[in-house]
């Protein structure tokens, strides 16, 4: 069984997900339900009513309650039984368990650990969401077929950008640019800067550029699941201020991972970028692009997943596995703290 982090906000759905009617899926190998209360906010239960083990996502909405598909038992937003056909009484057993929730970014979040240290300060800020000059676009649902472990790994390695993605956003010029890593309590950071460089292909399409560039690829990742990747690129020799960064190709690529079982992964992801504002034909083309990188690690995964499920053997580390050697250790560090009831919640 694997160890995973619960003291922790979660995407189960994209917003645009949850309307009308229930909706279940299935997280850390347990099915929940998500529905929205009359006021529109979600509520999320788990998705088995106590009587007869009835799927609640095969129910009704009543009255901001669930109603069960099997016997009619409703429930509420906190998971308490509310009524019971032709039974005046409804014992204290008639509760499922209801998690922490809010939405926000597009997606609709949960805390599947202790209710108690939920704090929605805890999800990292997106950069520019919503923000004038800027634009979002969420990506359409994705599963990994692979442990979130893998993933969360590749998410702090851009050195296999080179290899994995040469036919979208890699370039053989960033082979042999040295990395650098740091880190900040749950934060960390890996990436460099390529100088005068070609664009890459997705820059040559989007981009303004019409000479060489200096190009960066920032992979940030917050512990336990939220991955940012920040790349960009300026004019060659140009001055690497924030401002000029924000001035030029930008894109500030989200993804935020949450187990599905121990060897499947959702995988939920928006982009917002400086360029394009409110084209929703760059958009769609945009989409299909990234759909074919995330593709392109999807398959690479998949069979390493399939390889560590004959018997994993010792990694060979390197030196392009800074990133990877810390997040590990502070993974380990907060299951470790979660182990030991200490309640250790993300640091700044």
């Amino acid at each position: 069984m694997v160890d995973y982090i619960r003291n922790a906000w979660y995407a189960m759905a994209y917003s645009s997900e949850v309307g009308a009617t229930p909706f279940a899926r299935k997280l850390f190998s347990k099915q929940v339900v998500v529905f929205r209360r009359g006021d529109g906010a979600p509520a999320v239960l788990d998705n088995r009513c106590p009587h007869k083990s009835a799927p609640l996502s095969m129910g009704t909405l009543v009255d901001g309650t669930i109603e069960c598909p099997y016997h009619g038992l409703r429930y509420d937003t906190a998971g308490v039984c509310v009524h019971i056909p032709g039974q005046p009484q409804i014992p204290a057993a008639a509760r499922v368990r209801s998690y922490p929730t809010l939405e926000r970014y597009g997606l609709i979040w949960i805390w599947p650990g202790d209710p108690a240290l939920a704090d929605a300060s805890a999800i990292p800020q997106f950069r520019h969401f919503d923000e004038p000059g800027w634009t979002t676009f969420h990506g359409p649902y994705l599963t990994f077929p692979s442990g979130i472990g893998n993933i969360v790994e590749n998410l702090v390695d851009p050195a296999h950008t080179t290899f994995v993605h040469a036919r979208t956003i890699g370039g053989k010029d960033a082979a042999d640019v040295p990395l650098t890593t740091e880190q900040s309590g749950d934060t960390i950071t890996t990436g460099r800067w390529i100088e005068n460089s070609e664009p890459v292909p997705v820059m040559k399409k989007y981009g303004p550029f019409r000479g060489k560039v200096d190009r960066w690829q920032q992979y940030q990742f917050a512990v336990p699941n939220v991955s940012l990747v920040d790349m960009g690129a300026i004019d060659a020799g140009a001055e690497r201020s924030e401002q000029n960064r924000d001035r030029q190709y930008r894109t500030f690529s989200y993804a935020t991972l949450t187990p599905e079982t121990d060897r499947s992964t959702h995988y939920f992801w928006m982009v917002i970028r400086n360029f394009a504002i409110g084209d929703a034909v760059v958009s769609g083309e945009m989409t299909t692009a990234y759909v074919a990188t995330f593709d392109e690690d999807r398959d690479l995964l998949r069979e390493i997943q399939t390889l560590q499920d004959e018997g994993e053997a010792r990694p060979l580390s390197l030196a392009i596995d800074a990133a990877t050697v810390r997040l590990r250790r502070q993974l380990e560090r907060r299951i470790a703290a979660e182990r030991s009831g200490s309640g250790l919640q993300p640091s700044g």
